[in-house]
């Protein structure tokens, strides 16, 4: 029982329990019948105890084959990420990295990791999948990415978080705009036009959470999923945006627009870099996520 299980042994006995026929085991891993029943006898023998129920032609796992099951799989599974992680280190690696971030962080963030993670990793394939915060978090959880750059959801209990930079909210409006000057009191709002990000992302919840809290009913709202849109319709006056001024630093910079703090209260917001905690981080995940730590550093400061 101190012995390590043999990993053919744990291969055969997977197989089998998904398959349910020593047959069809035997086609799957190019093995005879008898092979596999060696196989699993071994396996039995190694164990004390009885992994299958033979009825007839299928074989059904006895509530100990249940339970080896379980860890099976995950040890299966944590040796090809080990085959995964080893390959990476070979000279010239290949793979395919799918990355999920918001617009903000695609437009902000993604160029410059991009352009070193190419110098250590350029046979890397990327797949740049754009989104929301809530719908780039669904499709970690379903498999759909392997690294996501988003914003800080409330619930992190299936996340490997790594924290980039905290931001903060601000009113960005058009020099000429009556705020750029003075500052707005709470009956300014009703008259205003604001400019947001897509309902469906968190920004928007928490703009949408501030008017409520100041029980504040805009007179109209546009919505937008492109930052740089946004920052076009403040330009030419069309309205007020809630963004953050590092996202408009050059526009800030060169007198396009002018940052408020916001009446009465603040919102801010923490940036993530995260894969999913049940999943073990490959050595170019590492590399990604320790670039978008370098590059944050500065926004941070912004």
């Amino acid at each position: 029982m101190d012995h390590l299980l043999d990993s053919r042994q744990l291969r055969a006995f997977t197989v089998l329990a998904r398959e349910g026929s020593f047959t069809q085991a035997g086609r799957v891993l190019h093995l005879t019948q008898s092979a596999i029943s060696h196989a699993i006898k071994s396996l039995e023998a190694e164990l004390g105890c009885q992994l299958f129920h033979r009825l007839g032609r299928r074989a059904l796992p006895t509530p100990h084959g249940r339970e080896l099951l379980r860890h099976a799989e995950m040890i299966q599974k944590q040796m090809g990420q080990a085959r995964i992680s080893l390959g990476a280190l070979d000279k010239n690696p290949r793979g395919h990295l799918r990355i999920g971030c918001t617009p903000s962080a695609s437009q902000f963030i993604l160029p410059t990791v991009l352009r070193e993670f190419k110098d250590s990793f350029p046979l890397y394939s990327i797949t740049v999948v754009p989104g929301e915060t809530p719908d780039i978090l669904t499709a970690l959880e379903a498999g759909g990415v392997d690294v996501a750059i988003t914003l800080k959801p409330v619930d992190t209990t299936r996340l490997n978080v790594r924290p980039l930079f905290q931001d903060e909210l601000m009113f960005l409006v058009s020099p000429l705009h009556p705020w750029a000057t003075q500052p707005p009191k709470q009956a300014d709002f009703a008259q205003q036009t604001f400019i947001l990000l897509s309902r469906n992302s968190l920004t928007f919840q928490l703009v949408s959470d501030y008017f409520m809290k100041l029980n504040i009913k805009p007179k109209s709202i546009i919505e937008l999923g492109n930052p740089g849109g946004i920052t076009e319709l403040v330009k030419v006056g069309v309205g007020v945006a809630i963004g953050a001024p590092w996202t408009n630093r050059a526009e800030l910079a060169s007198g396009e627009l002018v940052a408020v703090p916001l009446l009465r209260s603040r919102i801010k917001r923490q940036w993530i870099a995260t894969c999913l905690k049940d999943k073990p981080i490959t050595l170019v995940e590492q590399t990604l996520i320790g670039l978008c730590e370098d590059v944050s550093i500065s926004l941070g400061a912004a």
